[in-house]
């Protein structure tokens, strides 16, 4: 990679990490799931047009609200706030 390159590389890191439309990844144990596995299956359903956009809504409510029983939800905002230096 050349010096520009990286220069120009490394500005659109920066753009997008400064932009206020940046988010993070959600920081909490097991995240991907959250994400990956009920998130992603209720948003695929709705664009399929399985579901209508309340069943989406409750689908995703369900199956976070599952998680954080079977995770533990104290534990997990425990972590979460260590990770952004929160009490």
């Amino acid at each position: 990679m050349s010096e520009e390159e990286a220069r120009v590389y490394l500005g659109a890191i920066n753009d997008s990490m400064s932009s206020p439309n940046m988010i993070l990844d959600l920081r909490i144990p097991q995240n991907q799931k959250y994400q990956q596995v009920v998130l992603d299956e209720a948003v695929s359903r709705f664009l399929a047009g399985e579901i209508d956009k309340e069943a989406t809504v409750a689908a995703v409510e369900e199956g976070w609200n599952e998680l954080n029983e079977e995770i533990g939800k104290d534990e997990q905002l425990k972590l979460y706030k260590a990770t952004i230096g929160a009490k």
